[in-house]
């Protein structure tokens, strides 16, 4: 009687973990996939404060080494939500994967870099020069808006030499390899400090605000556990609005889950003129950076803002 009674209370407990909405498929620890980037920084504050535990969420933010690692775990549903430049984003999606941008984390902080003797001055002094890029990267799509606007072909007038890592491109750059880096900060601020590198111009002088890096869902994840991403991004704005406020913390932050650099050159290469910490994102501003994307031939087709973005989750959660 005993064993029987156990067998129905279980099967009561069951129904009514399944009616409630508590089983596997819409519970459970949420990952979450980011870089370590400057605004990248709202993920380590969210994660240091818990603000995620506030919003009662069980989230691991993990520090990832590659943008392509970050959509591979995306793809294989080891992680939830990530965060990489919106270039990024875009592809993937191009590419199917089943994700849709849900907020900004950053804008601004790419630029390129040259070697403070270089002699080169301005955009027009690139001509016939070789510029370090990540192909189809953030670091690439506005490097040849910039040239595009400026009156050089991306193709012709310049050499862009390709490679996968920031710090390879400082170092073909530091030892003449190269003419210019098409980077981001901290590199670039850290370079001017030590003296050898010059910042020519941030890409925010061709495109005023630019998006840098957006956050990104899995569709299983936007369908199935729609309350889980509001409590997300509920915290990702509360972090992106201390981070506006506390630069200096911020700084400090972001040096201890970077494990480098120190916060004096960190907190410099926050200040608004380099870049901004944002969750901000509109429709047009993706849609413009994928059609550059499929002008540049590193998209097979454009892709509409309702392919893109799912917005609704942070204009319901803030």
């Amino acid at each position: 009687m005993v064993r029987r009674m156990t067998m129905i209370l279980g099967i009561l407990v069951s129904i009514l973990t399944i009616l409630t909405g508590c089983g596997p498929e819409s519970g459970g620890p949420i990952a979450i996939g980011v870089r370590t980037a400057n605004d990248h920084s709202p993920f380590y504050i969210a994660d240091k404060f818990g603000y995620y535990a506030d919003e009662g969420l069980e989230a691991e933010v993990q520090l990832v080494p590659s943008n392509t690692e970050i959509i591979e775990a995306i793809q294989r549903g080891d992680m939830q939500v990530g965060a990489t430049p919106v270039t990024t984003a875009i592809a993937a999606i191009a590419g199917g994967t089943k994700i849709k941008i849900v907020a900004m984390t950053g804008r601004g902080s790419d630029g390129l870099l040259v070697r403070a003797d270089s002699g080169i001055e301005s955009i027009q002094d690139l001509k016939r020069k070789k510029i370090a890029t990540i192909r189809g990267s953030i670091l690439d799509v506005p490097l040849r808006q910039a040239l595009d606007q400026a009156g050089l072909d991306p193709d012709r007038d310049v050499a862009l030499v390709y490679f996968n890592k920031l710090g390879d491109m400082i170092q073909a750059l530091k030892t003449g390899q190269v003419d210019a880096s098409s980077n981001t900060e901290p590199f670039m601020t850290d370079s001017e400090r030590q003296g050898w590198g010059k910042i020519l111009f941030y890409y925010t002088a061709f495109w005023p605000d630019h998006p840098c890096c957006v956050v990104f869902a899995r569709q299983e994840l936007i369908t199935q556990r729609p309350e889980v991403l509001r409590k997300v991004l509920r915290a990702h704005v509360r972090a992106v609005e201390y981070a506006n406020v506390h630069r200096r913390e911020t700084a400090e932050i972001i040096v201890e889950y970077l494990g480098a650099f120190d916060p004096q050159l960190v907190e410099a290469s926050l200040a608004p003129e380099k870049m901004r910490i944002d969750y901000q994102i509109t429709a047009q501003e993706v849609e413009r950076m994928a059609s550059l994307m499929h002008r540049y031939g590193l998209i097979d087709r454009e892709l509409s803002g309702e392919e893109l973005l799912d917005l609704s989750f942070l204009e319901a959660g803030h």
